[in-house]
């Protein structure tokens, strides 16, 4: 799913006020990790898809498979929405889809989170939330 002019909030029941940048596990960075250091690197640069296919080349490169063979096999499957993205319902990130659906992330507290959040020219939806409510 993509969205447009289309602002993220973070989820209800995020546990931080603020965004933070996630954890690594093990020593590896986890996929929500990759996608904020691209989204942070270049905001408004990466449509949904495009963003799902370079976080996962990023996080296990091709081995004997060429890079379109790996778009097609990501893109045959459902993309997961930004929706339910960890940084949206736990670490506090919002995201902002322009006209074209390219994306930009925004700490929650920040200001410019404030004034998307505010904007009546976007639409406005919510993280999903972690819990029922």
């Amino acid at each position: 799913m993509s969205f447009r002019d289309t602002f993220v909030r973070i989820a209800a029941d995020c546990p931080g006020s603020a965004g933070v940048e996630p954890p690594r596990r093990g020593g590896k960075k986890p996929v929500h990790l990759i996608q904020l250091e691209l989204l942070r690197a270049a905001p408004h640069h990466f449509t949904h898809q495009s963003l799902v296919v370079e976080s996962e080349l990023l996080r296990e490169p091709p081995t004997g498979e060429s890079r379109n063979q790996i778009v097609v096999r990501i893109c045959s499957k459902p993309l997961p929405c930004l929706r339910c993205s960890p940084l949206a319902k736990r670490y506090g990130w919002g995201f902002h889809f322009d006209g074209e659906g390219k994306i930009a992330v925004h700490a929650a507290g920040s200001a410019s989170y404030e004034k998307l959040a505010a904007d009546p020219k976007l639409d406005q939806v919510s993280a999903m939330r972690s819990k029922r409510a």
